[in-house]
């Protein structure tokens, strides 16, 4: 894929701060170039099959984008705007994640409408994608270097906090953080995970967290038990002496009255 020239970048980059403040033909024009390059490369895409191999063509076009996405955020003018919205599920599918939520963060701060054909709103799309990758990737067993870094998933709750979700969706998130806090050492991490998966179970039943929640209750509970065991006994201090001395001269008076009952 040919990259964009430094003076290309520059060009679109500025073409995408205008076009929200200042709706002039070339603005306009530069808008129907980048939406005609997201036309070819959904077509492209339509002609690939697997899904690897739709991610790996995505993460050759996305250097073409950038620019435009770096414009249209820094005029945060809020218009609507297909490619962003479009770029923003690409970069999820591509596992740019930071990315990917800076983009999230101005879409919901304007409350930008998806294209029609994912059917879902900003915030759900931003959890069902990430948390269900996520979740996948437990399921999988695979190595803790390979999961989603739980910074990630504690963005996506911020981000998504104040906007309505089904409870469904909602749950999903409380799951995949309690799953990746539970694989710290941390006691409290541990007690926050128990605490995510419960409400995970009281947002949604079928959530599938009920042998979690039990498996983890009786870890925290032995680890309670193990640190009890292990506390130290209060050293006992030795009883005082309440005898009372005896008075001069009484041990004498004693010895005499001995003497007389033996004569």
């Amino acid at each position: 894929m040919q990259q964009l020239t430094p003076a290309q970048e520059h060009w679109q980059r500025v073409m995408a701060e205008r076009r929200g403040s200042e709706q002039t033909t070339a603005n306009m024009t530069a808008y129907e170039q980048i939406l005609h390059r997201l036309r070819h490369d959904q077509s492209r895409l339509s002609d690939i099959q697997g899904t690897e191999f739709k991610i790996e063509y995505k993460k050759t076009v996305l250097d073409q984008y950038e620019p435009w996405i770096d414009g249209v955020i820094a005029a945060n003018t809020g218009q609507s705007d297909e490619v962003f919205t479009t770029v923003l599920v690409w970069q999820i599918d591509c596992g740019n994640y930071d990315r990917a939520l800076d983009m999230a963060g101005y879409v919901l701060a304007h409350n930008l409408p998806l294209p029609e054909r994912y059917n879902r709103t900003p915030a759900v799309m931003v959890i069902d994608e990430i948390c269900d990758k996520a979740l996948t990737l437990f399921s999988a067993g695979v190595g803790a270097d390979q999961l989603i870094p739980l910074p990630v998933l504690e963005r996506v709750r911020t981000l998504t906090e104040y906007h309505d979700v089904p409870n469904e969706v909602q749950a999903k998130l409380c799951k995949a953080l309690a799953y990746t806090l539970r694989l710290s050492k941390q006691p409290e991490d541990k007690s926050r995970a128990l605490e995510l998966l419960q409400r995970a179970l009281l947002l949604h039943s079928k959530s599938g967290v009920k042998r979690d929640i039990e498996l983890l209750q009786r870890e925290l509970k032995k680890a309670d038990d193990s640190k009890q065991d292990a506390a130290p006994e209060p050293e006992k201090k030795p009883a005082k002496n309440t005898g009372t001395k005896p008075k001069p001269g009484s041990a004498k008076k004693t010895a005499t009255a001995r003497k007389k009952a033996a004569s």
